[in-house]
């Protein structure tokens, strides 16, 4: 997706859904306080990213968003049409905020019981970056940046999705539902990235049943700590 796919001028439209929030590469090969580049909830969750290792994900981020629209620029008719949407980050949450500080507490719990080693965690991250919208436009906006005239930026915006899981919890407040539904959602597009992993594990399939487990009665028994909230951005562009 970061390259071009399509002949030349072949295209009237063209559009994603959350595919560029995944990096096309690991610019670090560690990150020793937590499991995903943007770092912890803010209050009580565990872990903690430097701002140095930050700023290497988010320059990433930034390179392959200019890859993207740079592909995607070769593919376009003058004038044709680009929207771009992607999980993001608002001015008061984050996408990835609540899942991932379940994830990483079930994994923590996983070192501390000896299933896995700290070496192994600290190697393990998700290959996820969670832009603000400002970062999303930075490369089309910044005279210096290498798509800088490629589109004309018609519309940008930061909303919030409903969750239908999150809904139903606040009417009933079926904690036990609600913890297995969370833990399916984010399991669905964390798991294969735990697998590859740790696939040298001697009991891979234990272990990954077991983090899952941890992490859904974690939910269960403080929904409160991991509060979801999805957050998208997206923009829509026009090619010049």
């Amino acid at each position: 997706m970061f390259d071009q796919l399509l002949p030349p001028g072949s295209l009237h439209f063209a559009t994603t859904f959350n595919a560029i929030g995944f990096l096309r590469k690991r610019p670090l090969d560690r990150l020793p306080g937590y499991i995903l580049p943007n770092g912890p909830s803010k209050g009580g969750a565990t872990g903690y990213v430097s701002e140095a290792d930050r700023n290497s994900f988010a320059a990433q981020a930034r390179e392959d968003v200019q890859a993207f629209l740079t592909a995607r620029a070769a593919e376009l008719v003058p004038g044709g049409k680009l929207l771009l949407q992607v999980f993001g980050a608002g001015d008061e949450y984050r996408t990835c905020d609540g899942i991932y500080d379940a994830l990483n507490d079930a994994m923590l719990e996983a070192v501390a019981a000896g299933m896995i080693d700290q070496t192994s965690y600290e190697a393990f991250y998700e290959p996820v970056y969670f832009r603000t919208l400002d970062e999303l436009k930075a490369p089309l906006v910044d005279p210096s940046s290498s798509v800088a005239g490629l589109f004309h930026l018609d519309r940008a915006e930061t909303y919030e999705v409903p969750v239908p899981f999150v809904e139903e919890f606040r009417i009933d407040g079926d904690a036990d539902r609600y913890a297995s539904e969370y833990k399916n959602f984010f399991r669905a597009f964390t798991e294969p990235v735990v697998r590859s992993s740790f696939y040298r594990h001697r009991s891979l399939d234990a272990l990954v049943t077991d983090i899952y487990k941890r992490a859904e009665r974690l939910v269960r028994e403080e929904p409160q700590r991991y509060e979801f909230h999805y957050i998208a951005i997206a923009a829509l562009m026009t090619r010049r």
